[in-house]
């Protein structure tokens, strides 16, 4: 395990806190900074999703068991959605408890909406400029969902960005994307992240760059008593269409401060308005006076990618730091640890619902090798994204693991048996190219089902989860109904391997599209759920004949 460089001064009680931490974090190529914030305290972490196994935050880990996850839906700018849901490049933040286990996750795009001035150098949406980053000593390299990448880009094309905020020479707010998500284009929801200027309260009006924002009373602004004033960091959110002349109509305004809060705080993103010792990331204001930080102080920059460490006073909203890491110093790999799924080859595989491709003859096996991976088979996977595409995780090593640790987070799909809704348990069939393993699925106190709900746990029903390996067996904290049957055994029931993806389409045309990386020949099957659209997400059973992936069923969620 490669332990973060962090600029702090640790006395002798920190550093045995620190290795107690680590020594809890299970082994494997998760990478612990400190363990998290909040042990001792209620504690806030927001940042990059850098990798899973459990959630890691520009290289911290999080525990993804114990909390509830919410996201923004077309209804509503905060729903409980599945830990399934969060994803490489998500902006999050998460809530911990006295013990620094997280209980609230919230998923956070910075902008949703049209594409618009798309050029070499990045686009705009909602009027804020977004900018790519291929370069990991400048912060997370961009991730693209439902994207071959950059080049599939096109104006008017809808997209959800996630990203770092920051501000240029001249003031103006942009955003650094650390994960581009293609939409439908019938996606109905704004977002819109930026400061806060030429308030107007007996308007209701204020602007972010050149766009107007009209709020009422009815507009939920988060924290809860918290009053808008200029200069602050907003995430706005609509449901409704923009006026004629422009203007958004926020169902949703969100600011980014820490008044009203105490405790551990960490906060990855960029450097903004620094001046000496003291700087902004994401709208929060840090005093880096700490004499043990003078000299990683000393190498800031404005826009440069940093994750801070400290505690935050509730009454200002300062974060006084105690730690400070730039990735130009020490930037952060992807890190994957999980079961494999959705195997096709060790050239295309998913781990936590990330596309990795370990085919490389210069991938490091460690207690396997490329002949070893299949589904269930639970690896660590460290790499990086490809500099091409940026839709994959090209792997530098893989540690295989003869069965999953206990402790270790899990995925597993196949049929349910012996359902005991009282207790709330059943028994899950998985069978793996041809490996069956059997296991006792106990439903955790905050568990969510995606697709259906628990009325539909019933036997013969095929299901996937997200759950914690026990000695007793699994305890799922996400139950997702599968829209398509198991690919456990082949399409002609005897000879033909079928396999399965899911994940978000792209490159839709009359014959074929792209999902994953894989390009899937429709082959005349009609879907079931809803219809073909790029940005949809779908789940696909396939075989493949003559160098083709011929689809047999395929579902739209």
């Amino acid at each position: 395990m490669r332990i973060r460089r962090w600029i702090a001064g640790l006395g002798a009680l920190a550093l045995v806190a620190l290795l107690a931490s680590l020594a809890s974090c299970g082994g494997g190529s998760t990478v612990a900074i400190n363990g998290g914030v909040g042990t001792g305290g209620t504690g806030i972490s927001t940042g990059t999703v850098t990798g899973f196994g459990s959630v890691v935050l520009d290289g911290t880990p999080y525990n993804s068991a114990s909390s509830l996850y919410y996201a923004g839906t077309d209804q509503d700018a905060e729903e409980q959605t599945t830990s399934t849901a969060v994803g490489l490049g998500d902006r999050l933040e998460i809530r911990l408890d006295a013990n620094g286990q997280p209980t609230k996750v919230v998923i956070d795009p910075e902008l949703m909406g049209p594409v618009s001035d798309l050029s070499a150098n990045g686009f705009t949406i909602n009027g804020v400029r977004v900018q790519i980053n291929t370069n990991p000593a400048a912060g997370p390299i961009t991730y693209y969902s439902g994207l071959n990448g950059f080049s599939s880009l096109s104006n008017g094309m809808q997209l959800e960005v996630h990203g770092a905020f920051g501000l240029d020479s001249s003031g103006q707010g942009y955003v650094q994307a650390t994960r581009i998500e293609q939409l439908p284009s019938s996606n109905p929801v704004t977002r819109l992240t930026g400061l806060v200027t030429h308030l107007d309260g007996a308007s209701n009006i204020f602007q972010i760059g050149n766009r107007t924002v009209q709020f009422s009373a009815a507009t939920q602004i988060s924290p809860a008593g918290q009053a808008l004033a200029n200069g602050q960091l907003v995430n706005v959110w609509s449901n409704v269409p923009p006026t004629a002349n422009g203007v958004i109509l926020a169902g949703a305004i969100g600011v980014r401060t820490l008044q009203g809060s105490s405790g551990q705080t960490q906060i990855g993103g960029l450097v903004a308005q620094l001046t000496g010792n003291h700087f902004t990331v994401s709208g929060i204001p840090v005093d880096a006076s700490a004499p043990t930080l003078v000299s990683a102080v000393q190498g800031l920059f404005n826009g440069a990618y940093v994750v801070v460490q400290g505690n935050a006073i509730a009454t200002t909203g300062m974060l006084v730091a105690t730690g400070l890491r730039a990735y130009a110093v020490d930037p952060s790999q992807v890190e994957l640890r999980g079961t494999i799924t959705g195997f096709v080859s060790p050239g295309n595989f998913l781990v936590r619902g990330v596309p990795v491709d370990a085919s490389s003859a210069n991938v490091v096996f460690s207690n396997g090798s490329a002949a070893s991976l299949r589904n269930g088979a639970f690896v660590d996977v460290v790499g990086h994204l490809a500099a091409g595409p940026g839709n994959v995780v090209t792997a530098s090593s893989v540690n295989v693991h003869g069965a999953a640790p206990d402790g270790s987070t899990v995925d597993y799909q196949g049929s349910v048996s012996a359902v005991n809704l009282a207790s709330g348990v059943f028994t899950l069939t998985a069978v793996d190219d041809g490996v069956t393993q059997t296991f006792q699925v106990t439903l955790a106190p905050n568990v969510v089902f995606s697709n259906g709900s628990q009325a539909q746990l019933i036997n013969g029903a095929n299901v996937e989860v997200e759950a914690t390996k026990t000695a007793a067996g699994l305890q799922a904290y996400t139950v997702s109904y599968q829209g398509v049957a198991d690919a456990s055994d082949g399409g002609d029931g005897a000879s033909t391997p079928m396999f399965e993806t899911q994940g978000i389409l792209y490159n839709l045309n009359t014959t074929s599209f792209e999902v994953n990386a894989l390009t899937i020949q429709i082959n005349n099957v009609v879907p079931k759920g809803g219809t073909l659209a790029n940005g949809a997400k779908v789940e696909v059973r396939f075989t493949q004949s003559g160098g083709q992936n011929l689809a047999q069923a395929i579902s739209v969620d």
